[in-house]
């Protein structure tokens, strides 16, 4: 799938054909013609989910342009990679914490349309993203394919993250329905334990 933005990988529509929420990878390099398209289709509210350290290493210009309104949020434990697969729903759960519930409702009550990211629009994306399509009645299929989407688009980024990163895995990295699915599945059962 082709990104909205010219030098992303993973810019696109929560639902498709809906300007409301568009997720992505980190978009530090913006064409005029980028901004352009942001600002006609009034996405003008930007919520950045990387920790702070990791925004000074890879600004996005949005930051400082007059035309939008900008947040940080960093999600908790978000910069934190897993070693292991049975670690990615266990880290998925950890940025399911009031700090999440908190960027949803910046995210929902947004008086205008929305752009997140991460650095690859991943996992603190696709948490961010499966929380808000269980919130707007999306069924878990949907959910999970959303999700996967991701590994497409960051295939060849993905082999070429863990090719200078020896001690993590390529099987860890790319996005699995099984990591989304148990998520969802540990994220219901404590909802209905509270």
């Amino acid at each position: 799938m082709a990104s909205l933005l010219t030098h992303t990988l993973n810019t696109r529509f929560l639902r498709e054909g809906s300007f409301r929420y568009v997720r992505s990878d980190v978009p530090d390099r913006l064409s005029e013609a980028d901004i352009r398209w942001l600002l006609e289709h009034d996405v003008r509210t930007v919520v950045d989910l990387r920790a702070l350290n990791e925004a000074e290493k890879r600004p996005c210009p949005l930051e400082r342009h007059p035309d939008f309104t900008y947040y940080h949020r960093p999600v908790s434990t978000g910069d934190i990679v897993p070693l292991c697969v049975e670690d990615v729903p266990r880290s998925y759960m950890a940025m399911a914490d009031e700090k999440m519930e908190e960027i949803i409702e910046l995210v929902e009550n947004a008086p205008t349309n929305v752009l997140y990211f991460c650095n690859a629009g991943k996992d603190r994306t696709g948490v961010l993203s499966a929380l808000l399509l269980r919130r707007m009645g999306a069924s878990r299929q949907e959910i999970v394919d959303n999700y996967l989407i991701t590994a497409a688009n960051l295939k060849e980024m993905l082999a070429e993250f863990v090719a200078k990163r020896p001690e993590l895995s390529l099987h860890v990295v790319t996005p699995r329905a099984w990591y989304m699915e148990t998520f969802l599945d540990r994220y219901e059962a404590r909802k209905a334990s509270r």
